[in-house]
């Protein structure tokens, strides 16, 4: 990668969006924050005749700072694009589904005074009049646990979409990587788990907060896409054997009762195995009744911290999306993570995580 002249101490932030109007609320946000971005780029995959060059053009004409870039492809070849032409010190992204609050920015770029921080990033909780269901209340409550727990002590696990960067790991390292999942890729993980092992420290920034707005999100949808996102991880791990989140004693009860249950329902085909097909199917079923319990006795003593946690039980359900999804990265990419495939497994090219 041949990195442009940057300027020092200047930073630009980074809107990556597909067809969403909303980024004129986020565009707003960006301008009211203390810290004055000095360049916002819209990352624009929707080409020059979508719904967004319009907005951004009216904004441009209040203030200079900010741009519109043609940027079609994956969000990694999008983000790539936005790479290659970022001309200051340091760059920070945002989607545009989110609100960065007024010290967004300046709360992101504060630990960069230690020469050894190469990225940063922040927590992504839920706007409050767009969390609705019980399952997209309990992901709230998850994520903003998992900033406080995981993502505190794993920065490597920072999504992109709230985070920034020192410009100079891109040209040390080159830009994303276009050749994992397309669909929801962990390409920012991929990069700081790069990043990391370059000798570069991330930092979790709990100040550097944005909104995100789960509108459009159902429990549903929340399972399809937390399903994709599995697929994009199993590919990081099986290249890069990282990965913060699953363990084997962790995912044991999520895959042992239910196929004990499997087993039974099985073995109740067969006339001469009838009470040991109702004891396995007995077992498994009254194990996860006993385990959701304890999910939801466990989330009503977190509620207090993390509103929806008394919803937990719905984590059975999001931890076999999440195994489906690595199956899913196992068949298609095989146990390496590197096998060619003709086309993805899914319909839409960019897939930004909540």
């Amino acid at each position: 990668m041949s990195a442009p002249e940057r300027t020092p101490g200047t930073v630009t932030v980074v809107l990556t969006v597909l067809n969403d109007r909303r980024v004129e609320r986020t565009l707003k946000s960006l301008l009211e924050q203390r810290r004055r971005p000095d360049r916002i780029l819209v990352d624009d995959g929707s080409g020059p005749d979508g719904a967004v060059r319009p907005i951004v053009e009216r904004w441009r004409a209040r203030d200079p700072r900010v741009e519109w870039l043609d940027a079609p492809g994956t969000i990694s070849e999008s983000r790539n694009r936005a790479l290659q032409v970022v001309s200051t010190e340091f760059v920070a992204f945002i989607d545009a589904d989110e609100i960065a609050r007024p010290e967004w920015l300046g709360e992101l770029l504060g630990p960069f005074g230690d020469p050894r921080i190469g990225f940063t990033g922040g927590p992504t909780p839920a706007l409050p009049s767009t969390c609705h269901g019980a399952g997209v209340r309990y992901y709230d409550g998850y994520l903003r646990r998992f900033y406080d727990v995981t993502a505190r002590a794993h920065p490597t696990s920072l999504p992109m979409g709230n985070s920034a960067w020192r410009t100079s790991v891109f040209d040390q390292l080159g830009l994303l990587d276009t050749t994992l999942y397309p669909y929801a890729s962990s390409e920012d993980q991929e990069m700081a788990v790069r990043a990391s092992r370059a000798g570069w420290t991330g930092r979790y920034v709990p100040g550097a907060i944005v909104d995100h707005d789960f509108s459009e999100l159902t429990s549903s949808s929340l399972l399809r896409k937390q399903s994709r996102y599995a697929t994009g991880g199993y590919l990081v791990w099986r290249r890069h054997a990282s990965t913060y989140e699953a363990t084997g004693g962790r995912l044991a009860p999520y895959v042992l009762l239910p196929a004990l249950a499997v087993l039974g329902a099985i073995f109740l085909a067969f006339p001469q195995l009838y009470w040991p097909a109702v004891g396995l199917l007995a077992t498994g079923l009254g194990g996860l009744a006993v385990f959701a319990l304890g999910l939801s006795i466990q989330g009503l003593r977190w509620e207090r911290t993390y509103p929806g946690m008394r919803f937990r039980a719905f984590e059975i359900l999001r931890r076999w999306a999440t195994m489906y999804g690595a199956f899913r990265g196992l068949i298609y990419y095989g146990w390496r993570g590197r096998r060619e495939v003709g086309s993805a497994p899914t319909k839409s090219p960019r897939s930004g995580k909540p």
